[in-house]
């Protein structure tokens, strides 16, 4: 740890918009409060750790957490805080593996062929290259619908709302079709462009992976199946090529605890652990139909499982209808 690069961060933030107006972390970076005992100095070593991989990354990332602030706990703002801590939690865990060779991070490539980039592409000489895009649901408002009607469809099946007696909790699927047709276009032109190239869609959810699971495999409308729910003019399954892979993390619920200065749960030591394959919970890797298989090398970073081995486990079932208990 660089005492003197993590300082300088600190006082790059006090010269900022997030402690000269409303932000939601505003507190946590204020100087002598118990927030920043906490949740700054760990948020700023990771942003140094990745920084060290990718020189500028630590100040890019600074000047977007800037400017998500200004409007006073607006939900829109903290949802955008949580995607901003889904990427640092990615990146943070690539820089701090230990990959077989030194790797080499490249931050928001550019190809021909992609109008768009995606967050890194990680080299590994005698390996390849791996795309990473980071994506999280914004659930701020569906978290709180959960529970709130006697029902919750987790996929689009046979069964219609109408058909249900009661109001019903709808799919949240639309988010994971976007973030799919966002991740193939960026990684479009990537395989002519770089060696031996790979790309991995990684979604941070919170605790309710059965829900983005069922976007991707329910049987009935699954994006991943012949019956995706998003389909072309001509009423075929629309495919994303340029995707090889998906990863699913349990964990946008630790870094609620994280901005409210609370320790992790489960098997994390903090907000910004994105644990070891072995860790509850885990990680759910989810090969694309038709893509390119990933090397164990990939697949020890990524440090997730594949569903055969999770799915006795009632959140790693997709499809299905939930009823809650309305009892009070």
């Amino acid at each position: 740890m660089n005492t003197e690069r993590l300082n300088a961060l600190f006082q790059r933030i006090q010269d900022g918009p997030i402690r000269s107006r409303w932000h939601w972390l505003g507190y946590n970076f204020t100087p002598g409060t118990e927030g920043s005992t906490y949740f700054a100095p760990l948020t700023l070593t990771a942003l140094d750790k990745v920084d060290q991989m990718m020189p500028g990354y630590a100040e890019e990332m600074l000047t977007r957490l800037e400017g998500v602030g200004g409007r006073e706990k607006n939900m829109d703002d903290y949802a955008a805080i949580l995607q901003w801590l889904a990427e640092l939690l990615v990146m943070f865990h690539f820089a701090k593996h230990k990959w077989s060779a030194e790797a080499i991070f490249e931050m928001e490539p550019t190809v021909a062929g992609s109008k768009r980039n995606p967050e890194a592409v990680i080299r590994v000489p005698g390996i390849g290259s791996l795309g990473v895009e980071v994506k999280a649901p914004n659930l701020e408002t569906h978290r709180l619908a959960r529970g709130s009607a006697p029902w919750q469809m987790v996929e689009r099946g046979p069964v219609a709302p109408a058909d249900l007696n009661g109001d019903v909790t709808l799919p949240r699927d639309n988010p994971v079709k976007d973030f799919l047709i966002s991740a193939d276009a960026k990684f479009a032109g990537f395989r002519e462009a770089y060696e031996d190239f790979r790309s991995v869609l990684m979604i941070v959810a919170d605790d309710y992976v059965n829900e983005p699971l069922s976007a991707l495999l329910s049987s009935a409308s699954g994006l991943l199946t012949p019956n995706s729910f998003h389909k072309d003019e001509d009423g075929t399954a629309v495919t994303y090529p340029n995707v090889d892979a998906v990863v699913i993390i349990r964990h946008q619920h630790q870094f609620r605890r994280g901005m409210a200065n609370m320790p992790a749960v489960d098997e994390r030591e903090h907000f910004l652990d994105y644990g070891d394959r072995d860790d509850f919970p885990p990680h759910v890797f989810i090969p694309i139909p038709n893509g390119q298989p990933l090397r164990e090398e990939w697949l020890d970073a990524l440090a997730a499982w594949p569903l055969e081995a999770l799915n006795q486990a009632a959140e790693y079932n997709p499809g299905g209808l939930i009823i809650w208990n309305q009892s009070g």
